[in-house]
């Protein structure tokens, strides 16, 4: 797990906040975590490129919605003024972007 919030949360993530509570994760975190355990190879290497807006609205369907953050407290898809996306979001989208997973490979672990 901390090597996950160093390489996917520090790196990535707009709100990750070292001091904050340990057991707070997004469901991107989630997801990463199982496609490393299932041996998924993730490079957490980060783009420049902006995601696409189809591939946002595809994770948006098919992982914020079971994400613990999704109802109250997630600006990006309530779509607040100019809310980014957590680090989950951005990282899963490079890797569907690139080809290196699929919606499927995100669909059957949530």
């Amino acid at each position: 797990m901390d090597e996950i919030k160093k390489e996917l949360c520090q790196k990535f993530c707009p709100y990750y906040k070292p001091s904050k509570n340990d057991e707070l994760a997004c469901m991107g975190f989630f997801v990463v975590e199982r496609l490393l355990k299932k041996g998924k190879k993730i490079l957490f290497d980060r783009s420049k490129k902006k995601l696409d807006a189809v591939t946002q609205e595809i994770l948006i369907q098919n992982m914020c919605t079971a994400c613990p953050f999704y109802e109250n407290d997630c600006d990006f898809v309530r779509q607040k003024e100019e809310s980014l996306p957590c680090g989950g979001l951005i990282l899963l989208g490079h890797l569907l972007e690139k080809n290196i997973i699929s919606i499927d490979d995100i669909k059957n672990i949530i």
